[in-house]
């Protein structure tokens, strides 16, 4: 089955960057629906890293990728005009390698262009066309994936023109350093063994066609699209800006999500990719978290969640009060305790989305774990070894 194919590629991918499978899974959706897709983290996260070993498993497919600056071009992205055939009275672009001559399309920093390319990417991200003296040129790209370490101050005038540009990227992912010790040495080691870079899952362009149609034929119930307007009032009611537009077209993504499960009708659990469409500025994330627990956790996750919840409450009490030995000590006990429990629950793991929740929970562990361990002085130990 063709999906199976996708999640092997996602992987893949997944053994070369540690910690970031809902990043990967956004990747795979972005071209399975023919969305864009923006990544925000800090300097040395393995953004460029993550899409170029994602993008270069689809066999087939013309890539162009490009670092933007004030100083960038039209013609340094779409190409030029070709002169022979301005000679010719016949004049024509000459668009070979550049963006209407790809399938996927890395635009690094794409903040950083200057007015006279602004609009020209607009109609690019937004309809897949380009404009030049007269001359309407259609787009094949399915994505266009950017990444970088800010989003623009939309409150600054000078920056502000830069929004529409910005809302282009339906999808929206926030990354962070690794967190477990454990997957940094795993990461290390196979980079000095030689054991990175491997190639051995890909899909053709064809392959990549025939998934975005059986994506587009999963079904969507009444109640499904009911739910949804159910979050998009709450979400509002919280003061989370959720335009018509962005609502209107929320379900491909869930069709996209169901289908990566092997599934042909969405559930519930599959509205949980919201996430990563309905933020506009990072400090929006928590609230949609809790409305889409709210809505669409499984049974398991919910479990899971209450389970972390002790974790955290006495992480908050050990950074509130006096940093002592017996604190460090007490917080010990209590991060290694839940991570038990969760080793626990992990046995019963079934379904991706669960296996993914686990993992965040112990990354989500360890972090605690190691900060708590950093403030204290005291010498940090990994979870498993407590």
């Amino acid at each position: 089955m063709l999906y199976k194919k996708m999640r092997a590629l996602m992987n893949e991918v997944s053994d070369e960057v540690a910690e970031r499978e809902d990043s990967i899974e956004c990747n795979a959706i972005a071209l399975l629906t023919g969305k864009n897709m923006f990544k925000l983290g800090d300097t040395g996260q393995a953004k460029s890293f993550e899409i170029n070993e994602f993008r270069k498993r689809i066999v087939g497919a013309k890539q162009f990728e490009k670092l933007l600056t004030k100083q960038t071009d039209e013609e340094s992205l779409f190409g030029r005009l070709d002169l022979k055939s301005y000679i010719d009275g016949n004049p024509k672009m000459n668009t070979v390698g550049k963006i209407p001559d790809c399938h996927i399309s890395f635009v690094d920093e794409i903040f950083k262009c200057n007015d006279g390319v602004l609009n020209s990417l607009l109609t690019a991200l937004n309809e897949r066309r380009y404009t030049n003296e007269g001359e309407v040129i259609d787009i094949p790209v399915i994505s266009f994936f950017s990444a970088s370490n800010e989003i623009p101050d939309f409150n600054n005038p000078e920056e502000k023109i830069l929004r529409p540009l910005y809302d282009r990227f339906e999808l929206k992912v926030v990354t962070r350093y690794i967190q477990s010790r454990e997957n940094r040495q795993r990461i290390l080691s196979r980079k000095q063994t030689g054991q990175a870079g491997r190639i051995t899952a890909t899909i053709t362009l064809d392959e990549l066609y025939s998934m975005q149609s059986e994506v587009a034929a999963v079904e969507i119930p009444v109640e499904i699209n009911e739910l949804m307007d159910d979050m998009l009032c709450e979400l509002r009611s919280l003061k989370i800006h959720v335009s018509d537009r962005k609502f209107l077209n929320y379900y491909p993504l869930a069709q996209a999500k169901a289908w990566l499960r092997g599934r042909t009708i969405v559930e519930d659990t599959d509205l949980s990719v919201m996430k990563y469409y309905f933020w506009t500025v990072p400090d929006e994330i928590p609230v949609i978290e809790k409305v889409l627990d709210k809505f669409c956790l499984s049974p398991f996750q919910a479990e899971l969640k209450k389970i972390t919840s002790m974790a955290t409450e006495s992480y908050d009490v050990f950074n509130n009060g006096d940093v002592t030995n017996n604190a460090i000590v007490k917080l010990r006990g209590e991060l290694g305790r839940v991570y038990r429990m969760i080793m626990k629950k992990k046995a019963d793991v079934t379904e991706p989305d669960d296996e993914a929740a686990i993992t965040r929970a112990i990354d989500d562990l360890e972090y605690m774990s190691k900060e708590a361990h950093k403030k204290a002085n005291f010498k940090y130990v990994p979870l498993k070894l407590l």
